[in-house]
């Protein structure tokens, strides 16, 4: 079932696409603002702190425990940065028009981007936190969404033919479960606080760059006030949910 909710919002996101021809900037903006405040509200209300309630509990108070899931957070946060690079800042919200070309650097990005953040799910036996492993999959097929439009429609954009993008698409979509499944079933599962704390890190880049990017000219406008509002008011309810 996990792997059929990563696959479904690449799912929705063609559909997205092919059906409604919703891959305009303008949407792409307005549903990067609701996934950033959703991701940001998860992160503080409960991945940031039951990470150091449980790693206090294994590890004891003192400041180095503390430290070194910091270092994994800041790793995670610049992972994020070399990532932005290669993939040109997509994954949260930046589209670019690549007429006549392979967007190489961009799919290997986004790719790169949805195996890392998949690689903290693992599975529910050896998750430290069965809560934070089930919001961790939600904002991930959430964030996943406005990334496989804004992917598919630059594709598009760019003169890739229907079969070819789509094949891209899915390449894109394999990425999550793949990541999932190693950490699952390799040694990665016994260090599921420590890639949490990365994809946190990451979380916190993307959720930053999406509200306060730029471009906006510093402002918000309704639009985005509206679907961060949104957003914000989802991640609580999914954080009661999830913890109750």
């Amino acid at each position: 079932m996990d792997y059929l909710l990563l696959l479904s919002s690449i799912a929705l996101g063609a559909v997205t696409v092919f059906g409604f021809k919703l891959y305009d900037a303008r949407h792409i903006k307005l549903l990067n603002a609701f996934t950033g405040a959703y991701l940001l509200c998860l992160t503080f209300l409960h991945l940031l702190p039951e990470l150091y309630h449980v790693q206090a509990g294994h590890h004891g108070h003192g400041s180095n425990a503390a430290m070194v899931i910091g270092g994994f957070m800041l790793a995670g946060f610049f992972v994020q940065v070399a990532l932005d690079v290669i993939s040109m800042g997509v994954e949260h919200g930046h589209s670019h028009a690549l007429p006549g070309r392979m967007p190489i650097g961009v799919v290997a990005g986004l790719c790169l981007h949805a195996f890392v953040e998949a690689l903290a799910l693992g599975d529910g036996h050896h998750s430290h936190d069965i809560a934070s492993r089930k919001m961790l999959l939600v904002s991930i097929v959430v964030h996943n969404y406005p990334v496989a439009i804004a992917m598919l429609g630059m594709l598009l954009q760019s003169g890739m033919m229907r079969g070819r993008a789509i094949g891209v698409l899915l390449l894109f979509a394999a990425m999550a479960p793949l990541g999932m499944l190693i950490s699952a079933h390799t040694l990665l599962a016994n260090y599921s606080r420590e890639l949490m704390a990365i994809v946190i890190g990451i979380f916190m880049h993307i959720a930053t760059t999406i509200l306060f990017e730029a471009s906006d000219v510093h402002r918000f406008n309704f639009p985005k006030l509206a679907a961060i509002l949104f957003g914000t008011a989802l991640g609580v309810g999914s954080v009661l949910l999830f913890t109750h």
